[in-house]
């Protein structure tokens, strides 16, 4: 089914899946027992939209190399490449990077899909040797601790000593101790939230941008 998503004054349209539980069904239990893995990518969460109008608005990402981490359905990386960005949209399940294609395919002419957006996957765990970008966007990724070391040690491999990283996490109780680990490890991070109105829904949204520690904008 698609979804309308207004993002600031634009308008995306992003095809999503109609029922999550047949998904859930079909989750193989000893994937779940080692990664404890869950269709997540297959909803729109308000994350996503904050992170996307913060893309759009708040960032100046024309012609800059973006990585997002975790796309599901692809909305911010989507915007991202509406405002200029050349995107690399990854996910670590294959099918979210299906849906996002689309989504893309959808949403941009197909000479930007072409030139400015790549789709790959990617575990923040095992990739060594990220291609350096100016900037790494991701949300609703840090809902596990154990996720968190994992994530900032990409984050510093794969992010250029000038760039920022950007991370959008409903107000939750994992999203502060995410930013204060980023800090004890070295990094500069800059705090805000936001109202996101979604299914008739009001959430609060925690932004988090990271810097390499004295970068400042």
């Amino acid at each position: 089914m698609d979804d309308h998503i207004s993002v600031g004054s634009r308008s995306f349209f992003i095809l999503r899946v109609r029922d999550t539980n047949t998904l859930l069904q079909k989750v193989q239990p000893e994937a779940f027992a080692r990664d404890e893995r869950l269709p997540y990518w297959a909803e729109l969460w308000p994350s996503s939209i904050e992170l996307a109008r913060s893309c759009l608005e708040e960032m100046s990402l024309q012609d800059k190399s973006v990585l997002e981490l975790g796309c599901g359905l692809g909305l911010a990386g989507i915007v991202a490449a509406a405002a200029g960005a050349h995107v690399r949209v990854s996910d670590y399940e294959p099918d979210a990077l299906i849906f996002a294609q689309y989504n893309a395919l959808k949403n941009l002419p197909q000479h930007v899909v072409d030139s400015r957006v790549e789709f790959c996957l990617l575990d923040w765990r095992t990739d060594q040797e990220p291609e350096p970008v100016d900037v790494i966007i991701a949300a609703d990724v840090v809902y596990e601790q154990k996720s968190f070391v994992p994530i900032l040690d990409f984050v510093r491999r794969a992010l250029k000593k000038d760039g920022w990283a950007v991370f959008t996490d409903p107000d939750r109780s994992t999203g502060m101790p995410f930013f204060a680990l980023a800090e004890q490890l070295g990094f500069d991070v800059t705090l805000g939230s936001r109202l996101v109105q979604h299914a008739n829904k009001p959430s609060t949204i925690l932004r988090g941008e990271l810097r390499f520690g004295g970068q400042h904008r």
